[in-house]
């Protein structure tokens, strides 16, 4: 089977569950072909693959603007199987509602989103993670994803449950998608830059230049944090939002030592039940396909 993953990643949380997913896929037997949206040279031809997946980070309980503007561009199907993978750095249910908006647009386009799979990852704005949580977080993602995967070649359908009036709640948070290009202008440089012009080079939509020694931010930014969360000297301020700026990759490796969860409380609830369920998932020793396949082998055997 033929699979086209197509993916916007902000500081590589994303990335990394698409090359997870894309490496289960192999396992199964699939053939996976990963295309990343920003460097805007799509030249597949969609009716090639057997199914299309779409990923993203939750962007203010959305998907951002560039998965939307992709999804306009695809060319028209008759009924073609689509996926959704998206990653938050909280399991709230109002992250379910992020697909809907794209939905609407594949439905459009003659689409068919049949399965939707989100994992946790770590925070790159808000606040930083502990290297505890964000390994747990990424252990997790790996170990349930080659399920997601078997579920998803095995033909079930799986759509994450959404919360009442989402359609309402996310066209409300979409204003985000302005309030971005409006608060990207406000970034600036401090002191302690280095002029490495890192930022200028990862920018996934060029919103930032350097000239004459000085930089300047335009009015395209995507609020993706990757240019302030990847800069070496923690240099850049990120507008309004500079007070949840979190900066530095994070180390998904065992800590191999405790550290206190400063904000152990936030969304307590939400986490455990994210981690039960994952939990639950990965602990049957065999799809629901598999499960059925060895139950008509042993009514042959006693047969």
């Amino acid at each position: 089977m033929k699979v086209l993953i197509c993916y916007f990643s902000g500081t590589g949380n994303t990335r990394k569950v698409v090359n997870k997913f894309a490496e289960a896929l192999t396992a199964e037997g699939s053939e996976p072909t990963i295309y990343k949206i920003e460097d805007n040279n799509f030249n597949y031809n969609v009716k090639d693959y057997d199914i299309l997946g779409i990923a993203y980070p939750v962007h203010a309980f959305n998907a951002p603007s560039i998965i939307l503007d992709f999804a306009k561009n695809l060319e028209e199907s008759r009924g073609q199987r689509v996926f959704i993978l998206n990653t938050s750095g909280e399991p709230l249910k109002l992250n379910n509602i992020s697909s809907i908006k794209l939905t609407k647009i594949l439905a459009k386009k003659g689409y068919n989103v049949t399965n939707e799979y989100h994992y946790c990852m770590p925070y790159n704005i808000i606040f930083r993670h502990t290297d505890n949580m964000a390994y747990k977080m990424w252990k997790t993602a790996q170990e349930v994803i080659p399920y997601d995967c078997r579920e998803l070649l095995s033909g079930k359908y799986s759509l994450l449950d959404k919360v009442f009036m989402g359609s309402f709640i996310a066209w409300l948070f979409r204003v985000e998608h302005w309030g971005g290009r409006f608060n990207g202008k406000r970034y600036k440089v401090s002191n302690n830059c280095i002029h490495c012009g890192k930022c200028v080079n990862i920018c996934p939509t060029h919103n930032i230049t350097l000239k004459d020694g000085e930089f300047h931010f335009g009015k395209n930014c995507l609020m993706c944090m990757r240019c302030s969360f990847l800069c070496p000297k923690s240099a850049i301020k990120i507008g309004f939002f500079n007070r949840w700026k979190v900066n530095g990759a994070y180390n998904f490796n065992n800590p191999n030592n405790y550290e206190d969860e400063v904000h152990k409380n936030y969304c307590k609830n939400s986490y455990i039940r994210y981690f039960e369920e994952c939990k639950n998932k990965i602990s049957q020793p065999t799809s629901e396909v598999e499960q059925e396949e060895d139950e008509e082998a042993e009514d042959v055997v006693k047969a």
